[in-house]
């Protein structure tokens, strides 16, 4: 059997990465990732905005089930934004849940990224801001023009308090459930105010510290902003803010001045 010298021909012969191809190659790897954390992140961005519209749709069918049992009725807004309880076991977090709406978990969205729920629900434990130790108990919350305690139209005639299925001619173009924000006062209520949110210039900003505006995009509040919002026929929308409010007189919340969103020339 000949035996061969090592050689030019000998697997032991075989030149070795120099620093400079190393490096090269790690460089290209770098660049790799660097290009795809981006897109994995949006990818990831993108699934738990889906996710949270599907537990929307399954809260806003939820409410459906509960009006066409009470004769209409909407589910209602009992959770404030401060530290005085205002009959919280009659909020729609509650009641849907006692009677067996929905699934409990349902109510809190993928989206989610609050400080404030309590630690035996996976949160950080730290008590939302103005209350006497409370913590978040919802992800979403009820527009409060269909809610019969904190209706904006209550104080001024409560006949046109939109808290029944007939007196909202447009279902399909009226907010009913949205996200609450993360942070702030308004993270442990389940209702915003949508009447004080005043023009569009200024709307988005003081909408986001009552409203997660921004919930899908991720970016700073702007009518550009979107989030996810369910609309009383049951059906979601993950859209800009400026899909769904202009000012006070134009927007897809107030049933009293719905039309007069879909007229304004500002409307998508």
């Amino acid at each position: 059997m000949a035996i061969h010298p090592i050689g030019a021909g000998s697997p032991s012969a075989r030149p070795a990465f120099t620093l400079v191809e190393l490096l090269v190659v790690l460089a290209i790897v770098a660049i790799v990732v660097g290009l795809l954390f981006p897109a994995a992140a949006s990818m990831r961005q993108h699934a738990r905005t889906a996710n949270c519209a599907a537990h929307l749709r399954s809260l806003q069918l939820a409410s459906l089930a509960y009006s066409t049992d009470e004769a209409g009725w909407l589910i209602d807004a009992r959770l404030p934004h401060g530290g005085f309880d205002q009959g919280s076991s009659e909020s729609f977090v509650e009641v849907l849940a006692r009677r067996d709406y929905c699934d409990t978990t349902l109510i809190r969205s993928p989206l989610d990224d609050s400080p404030h729920w309590a630690v035996s629900q996976g949160g950080e434990g730290t008590p939302v801001p103005g209350t006497n130790g409370a913590f978040r108990r919802t992800s979403y919350g009820l527009n409060n023009h269909l809610a019969r305690e904190f209706s904006p139209w209550a104080g001024v005639d409560p006949s046109m308090t939109t808290d029944r299925l007939s007196k909202v001619s447009d279902h399909a173009g009226t907010v009913q459930l949205l996200l609450m924000a993360p942070t702030g006062a308004f993270a442990g209520a389940d209702h915003p105010h949508v009447e004080g949110w005043g023009s569009s210039a200024q709307a988005a900003s003081i909408a986001s510290t009552e409203v997660a505006v921004a919930a899908a995009s991720r970016d700073a509040p702007s009518s550009n902003a979107r989030s996810n919002w369910s609309f009383l026929d049951g059906h979601v929308e993950t859209t800009s803010f400026g899909g769904v409010y202009l000012d006070e007189e134009h927007n897809r919340f107030d049933p009293h001045v719905r039309w007069t969103f879909l007229a304004s020339p500002a409307a998508p």
